[in-house]
């Protein structure tokens, strides 16, 4: 009986093996995601986002990033409405706030971290009473990124050795934050946010943290809910592969931004029931991703469907190139947070090539 046992277990081992083999690439993919699941998701926002290597990288130079910005707050295309040359404006734009409070804290800069703050306040004061933003184009995909770039930034500096200190521009936004939130998920809204979002995978993760981490940040139930319905939503696109579809297609830049996006609903909500599968997705969505790596470290841009010269335009009206800062960001992130050095090496050689 034990010998039957034993070959009955060879024979299951020998199977398992041949089956990974003729998987080829997928059987690669399993056996990585499978080991890096394993590992517990412990660290902070804040502590994957202020690593050395970030700092030295996405942070070095923070009187530079995202210039210009205009006295009043003004960012990008908003800038050139603001002084009657443009008929447009976009609340995204005042998005980059986020990345300059972090800047201001990772480097000890006040004077970085209260233009982020000016850039908020800039969006704010177009605000409605319903929480929408009048006159934005592409309102509703305008204002997730909106919502996340704000609730993220407040729940960052409640992570951060200067919450005290900042503890009264956090209570200042969260109400205005959670109205613009609550306006998205306004069922007719919702609805028309959600079609116009169909063909873009990434943006159900950016839904998902802009209303996740507002939930979190000012104890809303109602929208963490909705947060997981997009999450959902999200998991179900993913191929085989690990590509999370763009129009249709595949795009190197954007999906690692919907993954950047995911990353953070990890680190705020870590023993939700949802979080497990959120982690293979974004497993299987990097396994795919360091396949557009080169040796060189640039990011391959081919067979893009949105990234790339000739496919989708910015709101200036030029072609929208690679994120790099995305990429870096997503695999130097997930590297810190589950303890996994493929993508910290991964991450350092994108690094060698766009940052020295």
């Amino acid at each position: 009986m034990m010998k039957v046992k034993w070959l009955l277990a060879i024979a299951l081992f020998f199977l398992t093996l041949t089956l990974v083999i003729q998987g080829g690439k997928m059987g690669k993919v399993d056996l990585l995601v499978q080991s890096t699941q394993a590992q517990t998701v412990t660290k902070t926002d804040f502590q994957n986002e202020s690593t050395p290597f970030m700092a030295s990288t996405l942070y070095r130079n923070p009187t530079t990033l995202f210039q210009p910005v205009a006295p009043s707050g003004a960012k990008g295309v908003n800038i050139k409405w603001e002084n009657g040359q443009s008929q447009i404006w976009y609340i995204e734009e005042q998005k980059y706030g986020e990345e300059l409070i972090i800047a201001g804290i990772i480097n000890n800069n006040p004077t970085i971290i209260e233009t982020g703050f000016k850039m908020f306040d800039w969006g704010f004061a177009r605000q409605a009473s319903d929480g929408s933003f009048p006159g934005t184009s592409d309102d509703f995909h305008s204002t997730s990124f909106f919502v996340q770039a704000v609730a993220r930034s407040m729940l960052f500096i409640q992570q951060s050795p200067v919450s005290s200190k900042y503890s009264a521009q956090v209570a200042k936004y969260k109400p205005l934050v959670l109205r613009a939130a609550r306006w998205m998920i306004t069922p007719d809204i919702w609805t028309i946010g959600i079609k116009r979002n169909l063909p873009y995978t990434h943006r159900r993760y950016l839904v998902a943290a802009a209303l996740g981490l507002t939930g979190k940040l000012t104890g809303d139930q109602e929208l963490i809910t909705y947060a997981r319905t997009s999450l959902n939503d999200g998991i179900s696109l993913q191929l085989s592969d690990g590509v999370n579809p763009e129009k249709g297609g595949y795009d190197s830049s954007y999906q690692m931004v919907g993954l950047v996006y995911a990353q953070r609903w990890v680190s705020y909500f870590p023993s939700d029931s949802i979080t497990p599968k959120v982690i293979t997705m974004i497993n299987k969505g990097l396994n795919w991703e360091k396949g557009r790596i080169l040796a060189t470290g640039e990011i391959s841009d081919v067979g893009n469907t949105r990234t790339g010269p000739g496919l989708d335009v910015n709101r200036t009206g030029n072609f929208k190139p690679v994120d790099n800062r995305f990429v870096v960001r997503g695999f130097a992130y997930w590297a810190s947070a589950t303890g996994n050095n493929t993508w910290q090496s991964i991450a350092s050689r994108i690094a060698s090539f766009y940052y020295t």
